[in-house]
């Protein structure tokens, strides 16, 4: 994982070298330090899920997250063949490990479609769900993440964007070489 300010530098290489170093989506979230910090203070030990801190405060947690876009890190996601799952949860043998107490031992999962450029995303079973937008994820619902979108694991909060999307970022923020 990187952080957003390690990946500065990189948005003066080519889009196509960018993506072909990356894979075609990546996952943004809060440093792990910081996700950290917050479970050891909201868990209660053991591997046990607990109940969800910020359901109620989700978009303001959003928004904390974009004023500090900088610090946030990124995992990138490379499917290798159309129909590549991704296992989400705490469990260490997940494709994804997100170490928040409020995720389910195995909470969620993602396909990839090549045809559509796109990752989908179901739920499964988690005690907490799975967000997108804000809005829960229907019981085994399969839907669709596009450009932009938020997701979340129960608190853990995710931004879900396209290689070319992080990568214009990138090189709107870059500054600019003194005239």
């Amino acid at each position: 994982m990187v952080s957003v300010n390690q990946l500065r530098p990189f948005a003066g290489a080519p889009l196509e070298a960018f993506r072909a170093a990356s894979g075609p989506v990546a996952l943004i979230q809060q440093p792990l330090e910081l996700l950290l910090q917050d479970a050891a203070q909201r868990a209660a030990g053991g591997l046990r899920t607990v109940g969800m801190a910020y359901r109620s405060r989700m978009e303001e947690r959003l928004l904390a997250m974009l004023r500090d876009f900088n610090n946030l890190e990124v995992r990138f996601l490379q499917p290798r063949v159309d129909g590549e799952e991704y296992t989400v949860g705490r469990a260490d043998t997940c494709d994804l490990v997100v170490p928040d107490p409020s995720v389910s031992q195995h909470h969620a999962t993602l396909r990839w479609y090549a045809d559509k450029g796109a990752f989908s995303v179901r739920d499964v079973e988690s005690m907490n769900g799975t967000f997108i937008n804000g809005a829960p994820l229907g019981y085994r619902a399969q839907v669709m993440l596009h450009d932009g979108d938020t997701l979340a694991f129960g608190d853990a909060q995710f931004l879900y964007v396209r290689a070319e999307t992080l990568y214009e970022h990138l090189r709107l923020a870059a500054p600019k070489p003194a005239p």
